[in-house]
């Protein structure tokens, strides 16, 4: 399978540019949505902030070495809405003020930043206006454009729609031909949510977002919210894995699907013990965001239009800068070197190193840093499953299996290995 195209440990850092969308997704967990936008002076006195604080989130003394070295691998400006192509004047101004500011700032971050830095911007792929495209091509060397595109138009429409009801798909696949021209192959990718709905289309999906629409990198994941999952769903979605599975080994040379992701599902295991550290794959704590009132967070997922207003982990403004860094690492040590979970299913999961969960949210649900458990039991599938492939993989290719596919073999585990074969 392809690996993912983007570097990971980079600094993140992310402005909501608006609360304004064009659509209204069934799933979205931007429940307080109105029409405010970033002010330019804001945004610009963020940028100043990030580049002249030697340790903007409070990352140099943090325990972790990956947060350590966040700094030096590059920084990323990712800009998020509702949809940041609701102006395309305000992102062509902010990005080239943060090209010219990481030139002539003098301080070590701005010129470690020289050379590395990336915008990007997650967008439904609608607002592809003449004045958007000219936008994407004037920065396309630096710019990663993320396409929010759920599979199969069946399933696609009905989860991504306008306010009068109607799907968005067409809206998207007029501008396709365009995108295709645009950008390299290695930085097309979709962000695809998945939710109760999609399941029964999850093969239907994958197949028609690399062979209709030609992508090679698909970023999916299951909404972290209520799914609603019946017993009966658990088992179509076992069916539609075992699909999905066979398909990614047949394309694994020019494909790369994140519900078979090796390093988040392949080596899932449990992660408890005297020292544990339940890291999980979230970056709260870590990736300054920018609300449209210049109010920083923690991520995104604490922004005030995001559930409920958890104006207590605010990090700083940015008229002040970084004044409550302190925020920072409260939130890092209730997600990942804490009990961060009461439940003793969490603390007892063979996979729990695997869990989609997002702190921010889990927060909204509880005024606490404790793990919903929604995904349990689709996780637990994704792990089947990617460890299946995985298996599988590393024999077709000569490798040596990894330990836990040596576990499976012994305990006689091999229906899926054999589905795969047939």
């Amino acid at each position: 399978m392809l690996i993912p195209f983007r570097e990971p440990g980079l600094f993140n850092v992310t402005l909501n540019t608006t609360e304004d969308c064009n659509l209204r997704c069934t799933y979205c967990y931007e429940v307080h949505k109105g029409r405010r936008t970033l002010s330019m002076d804001d945004a610009k006195a963020f940028i100043d902030h990030i580049l002249t604080d030697p340790d903007p989130a409070d990352l140099l003394d943090d325990p972790d070495p990956v947060f350590r070295k966040a700094y030096q691998k590059g920084l990323v400006v990712d800009f998020i809405g509702g949809d940041s192509f609701m102006d395309v004047s305000f992102l062509d101004e902010i990005c080239s003020y943060t090209l010219a500011k990481v030139m002539t700032t003098d301080t070590p971050n701005a010129r470690n930043w020289r050379g590395k830095l990336h915008f990007s911007i997650s967008t439904n792929g609608t607002l592809f206006s003449e004045q958007a495209r000219k936008f994407c091509e004037k920065y396309k060397d630096l710019l990663l454009v993320g396409i929010s595109l759920d599979g199969c138009p069946e399933i696609h429409d009905e989860n991504r729609v306008f306010p009068d009801g109607s799907g968005s798909m067409q809206s998207i696949i007029r501008h396709w031909p365009w995108y295709m021209k645009t950008f390299p192959i290695q930085s097309m990718q979709t962000k695809s949510t998945a939710n109760r709905q999609s399941i029964p289309y999850l093969y239907d999906s994958l197949v028609y977002l690399h062979e209709e629409l030609g992508l090679r990198y698909i970023n999916q994941n299951f909404i972290m919210e209520d799914t609603g999952c019946t017993q009966a769903d658990y088992e179509e979605l076992d069916r539609q894995m075992e699909k999905c599975t066979a398909y990614v080994l047949k394309h694994r040379d020019d494909l790369f699907w994140g519900m078979l992701s090796k390093e988040q599902f392949g080596y899932a295991h449990l992660s408890t013990g005297p020292d544990w550290d339940c890291t999980g794959h979230c970056g709260s704590g870590a990736m300054p965001a920018l609300s449209v009132d210049g109010r920083i967070y923690p991520c995104i997922r604490w922004l005030p239009h995001t559930q409920v207003d958890k104006a207590d982990f605010i990090v700083g403004t940015a008229k002040e800068g970084f004044t409550h860094k302190e925020n920072f690492l409260k939130v890092r040590e209730g997600a990942y070197r804490s009990n961060c979970s009461l439940d003793e299913k969490c603390r007892t999961c063979e996979v729990e190193s695997a869990c989609s969960y997002c702190i921010g949210g889990c927060y909204s649900e509880f005024g606490e840093f404790k793990r919903t458990t929604y995904i349990c039991e689709i996780t637990k599938l994704l792990v089947k499953w990617a460890r299946r492939y995985w298996d599988e993989y590393n024999r077709i290719e000569g490798l040596d299996p990894i330990d836990w596919a040596v576990e499976a073999r012994e305990k006689g585990d091999r229906h899926g290995i054999q589905s795969i074969k047939q």
